[in-house]
């Protein structure tokens, strides 16, 4: 049986929060019988309830959902008491408690009476009242009166209805309401339910949840939209005849929501420098790592409602294709964005030849600019790679630390404490090799590499705290000190990593803190009046889909197509000097001549 996997989510209606834990137990496995495998395929999955409609034919219980499709050998004693005895054989902790909702088609006295005598010699795994743990039957269908359970033995429960009233003696034996949708909704599942029918069905799921009832509606919608809105909601039950389908939900729920436990308060921009046509002495690149519009927009929503990249007003869009497939890896992607020529996956600023193609930093080195980079990821990063590195495999670290040692880039700052040896060190008596930001000192003019600990480059949701801004900050400062201005390349490396995972909170996570850098960057370029900032991605990874969202409360929920990175153009925002460079939609690689033409120079 698969694990079930337990998670929490906060559904938030108007002002009301309804808090609510749902796992595979919540699963109703509609007209079971129905399915390739009765019962095995729901209990399999983990269902918590399990439905089984019933006829009394001849002294004998059949499985069908009408009479007329009754085969001989659908029997209840087959197709489910079977299973359920075979089941309790082989498992020593006896069977999973599970619901087993039991639709009486025939009349109620004689049907019932009927599957009491076939239970009874194995009541023992349908004592729900003394054994928490049992099997939990629950009468429903062409039910008999009140007045006649207490003939019943007290293994069957009753499906209870909204208009029907119950003895207080017997209030015990209705541990549910069950209701048809559509006497609530016409609502066929797409789209946004009515808010008078969702007021309607909020009522009636508040009133019985204070009578301390679950509740259940047949006739419901069955799609991932439809779930959603249950979930919201507060509906015990979830109905569906898509075992499958209803399993990946429940199962990926837990990364497909998020609710960001802090937000930031985005930075008002002045706009005074923003695209006016004056050579800008500065050029900040900002690259979120698999970051296309979906999960933008995830940290949108995640930060009620605001975001510092969306208050740009120059925007663009960026084909990422690599030379030799369809999407691009960040070697690839990386090289693009700092050489100009698009290039094979994996390439590190070489071309398809593996012939070097000189980069920004190279470039701007003629014109004694100074570059830098920062990432939140060890520095050998395929992203930071593609601006010091030439080399045709991403992953041949060693190599790559030789390029960076080489390079002209100023100052490195990134995670990888021990990928430089002490001898190359001694090779490199110029180069400051540091392992904390507090040792940067912008009085010294010297080449920087500081390689911090592996803790402050694991993810946001793992305690990396406020590693990038501060890097940030520190990096401005050194750079600053050109009177020839700089080039800076920031990383937000780890919304990547959330992508592949396909983990929204983690996604959203890593998009805030990244734009809590593209804040600074902005209030840094208005209080400067000379530098333009650039955020774009190298890809998008995950094929992120949105399905709903709560501005107020930042609560939001989304789905994955892929853990793999996709195809999908990428946003480019722009602010400061020459910032409609970057309008339209163009090749990523032409972001190298814009950011060439913001410094007023050529390759």
């Amino acid at each position: 049986m698969k694990k079930i996997l337990l998670f929490s989510i906060l559904c938030c209606l108007g002002n009301v929060v309804f808090a609510q834990t749902y796992t595979l137990k919540n699963a109703h496995s509609h007209n079971d019988y129905e399915h390739q495998q009765p019962f095995y395929q729901a209990f399999g999955l983990g269902f918590g309830s399990i439905e089984a409609d019933v006829y009394l034919q001849k002294d004998e219980i059949f499985v069908s959902h009408e009479a007329k499709d009754i085969l001989p050998t659908h029997t209840f004693r087959k197709l489910y008491l079977e299973p359920i005895l075979r089941e309790a054989s082989i498992n020593p902790n006896g069977v999973r408690p599970f619901q087993l909702l039991i639709d009486l088609k025939t009349e109620g006295l004689s049907t019932l009476t009927a599957l009491q005598k076939q239970l009874q010699p194995y009541r023992q795994y349908f004592d729900r009242k003394n054994n928490p743990n049992a099997i939990q039957i629950v009468v429903s269908g062409e039910r008999p009166a009140p007045s006649t359970w207490a003939q019943f033995d007290e293994i069957f429960y009753f499906d209870g209805r909204d208009k029907e009233t119950y003895p207080t003696d017997l209030q015990w034996r209705v541990p549910m309401i069950s209701a048809s949708f559509r006497d609530f909704s016409k609502w066929n599942g797409l789209g946004r339910l009515p808010a008078n029918e969702y007021k309607r069905l909020e009522t009636f799921v508040t009133k019985w949840h204070s009578a301390h009832k679950t509740v259940r509606f047949w006739g419901a919608p069955d799609n991932r939209t439809a779930y959603t809105t249950f979930i919201k909601l507060g509906m015990d039950w979830i109905g569906t005849d898509h075992l499958e389908q209803l399993s990946e939900y429940l199962q990926k729920l837990p990364n497909n929501l998020s609710l960001v436990k802090t937000t930031h308060e985005a930075y008002y921009p002045t706009f005074k420098s923003d695209g006016i046509q004056k050579k800008s002495k500065n050029v900040i690149l900002l690259i979120g790592d698999g970051m296309g519009i979906a999960q933008m927009y995830a940290g949108f929503t995640g930060n009620k409602g605001d975001l510092n990249v969306f208050r740009m007003k120059q925007v663009g869009l960026s084909k990422t294709n690599s030379v030799d497939n369809f999407h691009t890896d960040s070697a690839a992607g990386a090289t693009a964005m700092a050489t100009g020529q698009k290039t094979n996956n994996r390439y590190l600023s070489v071309d398809t030849k593996g012939d070097s193609i000189a980069t920004l930093p190279e470039v701007l080195n003629r014109y004694k600019i100074p570059s830098g980079v920062v990432v939140a990821e060890e520095i050998t990063g395929a992203t930071p790679a593609g601006f010091y590195a030439h080399q045709p495999e991403r992953s041949w670290s060693s190599e790559i630390i030789k390029d960076l040692l080489k390079s002209p880039i100023k100052l490195a700052i990134g995670g990888g404490n021990t990928l430089i040896s002490e001898a190359q060190k001694k090779a490199n008596p110029t180069t400051l090799f540091l392992n904390d930001l507090s040792q940067l000192n912008p009085a010294n003019p010297s080449k920087a590499i500081v390689l911090v600990q592996d803790s402050l480059v694991k993810p946001k949701q793992k305690g990396r705290g406020e590693y990038l801004s501060q890097a940030f900050d520190k990096a401005i400062v050194q750079l600053s000190t050109s009177k020839d201005g700089f080039f800076l390349m920031v990383e937000g490396s780890q919304i990547d990593h959330g992508g592949h995972a396909n983990q929204l909170p983690f996604v959203v996570d890593e998009m805030i803190d990244f734009d809590k850098v593209i804040g600074k960057a902005m209030a840094f370029a208005d209080k400067n009046g000379e530098t333009t900032i650039i955020v774009t991605a190298d890809h998008e990874t995950g094929g992120l889909t949105l399905h709903d969202g709560n501005f107020n409360t930042g609560q939001l929920e989304g789905n994955f197509a892929t853990p793999d990175h996709t195809g999908i153009p990428v946003m480019v925002f722009s602010y400061g000097p020459n910032s409609t460079l970057f309008q339209g939609f163009y090749e990523n690689n032409t972001i190298f001549n814009k950011i060439l033409q913001c410094f007023g120079k050529g390759k």
